[in-house]
């Protein structure tokens, strides 16, 4: 019986020493993979400003014709180097014909629009400016009195309220709009404004700060290029998946990033450059986007 029971015994141990054996590779593996997450994650929260290049077919673009836009949106007050100035120089080798801003340049908490006046006081001498505001500096002008608009104003920018501006650029003319309020408040203040735009028959650039207004109200509007910012890029991209979450949409914002096609035109949504809720940027490099509008089918090179 002694005997039986030591073996009992010395069975019963090894069942404890695989089970913590097991236990302990476990926590050995989970350590591992969380490393090699942090790893990657570290290796691919890239602050490094991405420049990226699209290609919009319109047969308005008078013949021959490219016409460049360069985007920004969402930068929360951010510097791409001394005031700006390796945004600002890498604007100027892209030769934009006009440089379209999507709003929430600015952190609606600072209350100093210093950072985007800056940069705007330069964008100026490159190329004109039209600049939606977004719901940070929408909060500044109408919630804290900032003038921030009519500073935008004195240094030469278009800004867009409500309103469009006819401009002719290489022979074409367009109709460049601005909406900048939310879905929520679209029918009271953007929908009076929209029923006339859309009626153009120039090339219709509308900025829109809200992707969510082509989710509904905007779904069926006739424009020839939306530009919207706003969703960070879903914050954190997954391959074939794309962004993964905003606060306004959950997961898998319908339009988190890159050019869509709809029922009578074509929005480009920003990934933006900054971000204001201190959370790291995973595969997602701050974006300043490039769109060459031409009567050509293919993609011109940049």
């Amino acid at each position: 019986m002694r005997g039986r029971a030591k073996e009992m015994n010395q069975t019963a141990k090894a069942a404890g020493w695989q089970r913590r054996g097991r236990r302990q590779r476990r926590i050995l593996y989970a350590v591992l993979a969380a490393a090699v997450l942090l790893l990657c994650c570290r290796g691919l929260a890239s602050e490094e400003l991405e420049v990226t290049f699209h290609h919009l077919y319109s047969p308005k673009i008078a013949g021959g014709e490219n016409l460049r836009v360069a985007v920004l949106s969402d930068l929360h007050d951010r510097e791409f180097g001394p005031d700006n100035q390796d945004l600002i120089r890498q604007i100027a080798v892209l030769k934009p014909d006009l440089i379209a801003v999507a709003g929430d340049m600015v952190n609606a908490r600072n209350g100093d629009p210093d950072v985007i006046l800056n940069l705007c006081g330069k964008m100026v001498e490159i190329a004109p400016v039209y600049y939606c505001p977004g719901n940070h500096e929408s909060n500044l002008m109408y919630e804290q009195g900032s003038p921030i608009e009519s500073r935008l104003l004195e240094l030469g920018v278009h800004v867009l309220v409500n309103r469009a501006e006819e401009t002719t650029i290489h022979r074409t003319p367009l109709l460049i709009g601005g909406i900048p309020t939310s879905p929520e408040d679209y029918a009271v203040y953007g929908a009076e404004f929209f029923q006339e735009y859309e009626k153009s028959g120039a090339f219709k650039l509308l900025l829109a700060h809200y992707p969510g207004l082509y989710d509904g109200d905007l779904a069926e509007g006739a424009v020839d290029l939306g530009v919207c910012g706003h969703y960070h890029g879903g914050q954190i991209r997954l391959p074939l998946l794309g962004g993964l979450y905003h606060g306004d949409t959950g997961l898998f914002p319908r339009y988190s990033g890159g050019m869509y096609r709809l029922a009578n035109g074509t929005i480009f949504v920003s990934r933006g450059m900054g971000g204001h809720n201190g959370l790291p940027r995973i595969n997602n490099r701050p974006e300043l986007a490039i769109i060459d509008i031409n009567g050509r089918q293919e993609a011109v090179s940049p």
